[in-house]
């Protein structure tokens, strides 16, 4: 029982608690009981770890040691890189005497953003249709390879003045280098034109005139092309033959269409042994392939053009 000093009677009363009294003292409780329950889960899960945490703090501990090594490779290809760039840069100023040129970076690669996007079914769809059209091209150079072998058995001799064969003794499709256009110099690893075609083959393989002509130039020591040797036909064009190995011809020598004039080797800038073919027509470069009709059948012109297509380095 609880009393109360009542100031107008002097002296102690009976405390008697009314509804809210006793209203008050329950949540008076209640809210010390949630206080000590937060209380204990703080001090609980500060204290005491499950072992769940455990599991996850050994991991963590491990992926920050992994990290730690990651980024001390990542520093060291970093420095081999830039060792890498430095040695570049040096090598062409030593063979150029200039700067390099600097390239600007691809920023955030937009170029590659959506490339896993596109559905198999469509890419499937995209090859047939395409297939389709190159099988639809093919039949007509198989019609006009026939036209054009029709047309060169009626010109008689007459034909063996355009070059019209493939300037290799016992060439086959897998001796097929880089043709015209832009190419990555074997040596220099930069991007040049390159004006002719490049058609391997072993050390000493004879080398053929492409039609018949008079030797315009027989170059024995060119420091670029190696030997070399330039035939006219008389006919508005000029086959050019680079890097040989030999040459068995001499200046205004009146070659045939099929008459060996050299062997093949690495003479010149020549990154391996190969003959490096060039054909001019009134003074234009000229794409050598498109003059392989008499040696080529159309099954292995396609295959020519399909690894043409896929070769970006020279051998020159």
């Amino acid at each position: 029982m609880k009393y109360k000093f009542n100031k107008e009677q002097l002296n102690f009363v009976e405390d008697k608690r009314g509804f809210k009294g006793w209203v008050k003292i329950i949540f008076k409780y209640f809210g010390l009981s949630i206080l000590l329950a937060l209380l204990y889960y703080v001090v609980f899960s500060l204290l005491v770890s499950t072992e769940q945490e455990k599991v996850l703090a050994r991991e963590t501990q491990l992926m920050e040691q992994e990290y730690s090594k990651l980024q001390q490779k990542v520093g060291v290809l970093d420095n081999t890189i830039k060792n890498l760039q430095h040695r570049d840069r040096e090598i062409y100023r030593s063979i150029f005497n200039a700067e390099p040129p600097v390239y600007s970076s691809m920023g955030d690669y937009d170029m590659f953003e959506g490339i896993d996007t596109t559905r198999m079914e469509s890419m499937v769809s995209d090859a047939k249709m395409r297939l389709d059209v190159i099988e639809k091209g093919m039949g007509k150079v198989n019609s006009t390879i026939e036209e054009i072998n029709s047309a060169l058995e009626g010109l008689g001799e007459s034909a063996k003045s355009i070059p019209s064969i493939v300037p290799i003794k016992d060439f086959t499709v897998r001796q097929t280098g880089a043709s015209v256009g832009e190419k990555m110099h074997p040596f220099y690893k930069t991007v040049t034109m390159h004006t002719g075609m490049d058609l391997l083959a072993a050390t000493d393989t004879p080398i053929l005139a492409a039609a018949d002509g008079v030797v315009e130039s027989a170059v024995r020591n060119g420091k670029k092309d190696g030997i070399n040797v330039t035939i006219n036909h008389q006919n508005g064009y000029v086959t050019v033959y680079k890097n040989m190995g030999k040459m068995s011809v001499r200046k205004r020598q009146k070659v045939k269409q099929g008459d060996i004039i050299g062997r093949v080797g690495m003479s010149g800038i020549s990154f391996a042994p190969h003959l490096h073919y060039e054909v001019w027509y009134n003074g234009q470069m000229m794409n050598p392939m498109d003059y392989f009709f008499a040696s080529l059948t159309p099954q292995m012109y396609r295959d020519m053009a399909v690894i043409v297509a896929n070769t970006g380095q020279s051998l020159d």
